[in-house]
């Protein structure tokens, strides 16, 4: 057997254990007493909302929840990095928020910025995501196109592990951004944001459980009902209470 053979069929090996992981989370988060879920939602968000290295965060990447995919909330968090303060100001030092939108079925999703709720419509998956130019018609910022480097990434999962292993569910989008993203700020020469993954009880796995492919991207921090876990080196040298 020749070594792109055994590459070939290694990959396999890691795409039939993914499916078999995903079916598994699946079925679990299904079964997710509602209650306990909503419950869930609060405290993760709280715990990020409280926590210092989001604080800090001046531009911050996040995904906007779907609850049919049972993916942790993040309703109320975009929703205190978008709403003004009393006096009229931002949360904490204004934060320039990007959320992203599918491009296509090619693994192709873009981070627009957005500085209202509103800016935000359902796609036809019923997810929602911003329209590529605002009300007045303008071209919204796109991340990549950014001049300032981002501090922070909120991200979905279906499951993750205590050695940073991240499964998505199947689409690469993530993976395939995240990667572009990581060459960009090496060309740019700019620190690597923090990659913090938003994950209910159900989805943390044990060290090393879920397969990795090279095209997998692992997180630096999971944010679970229990409190933050850092896992790189980057995360606990930012994340220090």
């Amino acid at each position: 057997m020749s070594n792109n053979d055994q590459e070939a069929d290694n990959l396999e090996s890691v795409f039939k254990q993914k499916r078999i992981i995903r079916s598994n989370v699946r079925q679990t988060l299904k079964s997710m007493d509602p209650s306990l879920r909503s419950q869930e939602d609060d405290i993760i968000q709280s715990i990020v909302l409280e926590a210092p290295w989001f604080k800090s965060s001046k531009r911050l990447c996040a995904y906007t929840s779907c609850s049919a995919l049972r993916e942790v909330d993040t309703s109320k968090l975009l929703s205190q990095i978008l709403s003004p303060a009393p006096d009229g100001s931002k949360l904490q030092t204004a934060k320039k928020l990007y959320v992203p939108r599918v491009e296509d079925k090619n693994s192709n999703m873009r981070m627009f910025n957005i500085s209202r709720i509103d800016d935000l419509v359902a796609n036809s998956m019923n997810i929602l995501e911003p329209a590529s130019v605002d009300a007045d018609g303008n071209t919204r910022e796109d991340v990549m196109h950014a001049n300032d480097p981002v501090d922070l990434f909120i991200l979905p999962g279906l499951a993750f592990d205590r050695s940073g292993r991240r499964l998505g569910r199947g689409g690469g989008y993530y993976d395939t951004f995240l990667k572009n993203y990581k060459e960009l700020a090496k060309e740019k020469n700019w620190r690597l944001p923090l990659f913090v993954a938003l994950s209910y009880s159900v989805q943390i796995m044990d060290e090393e459980v879920i397969p990795v492919t090279p095209n997998d991207v692992l997180v630096d921090a999971l944010v679970s009902p229990t409190g933050v876990i850092p896992i790189t080196s980057a995360a606990l040298g930012r994340m220090k209470p």
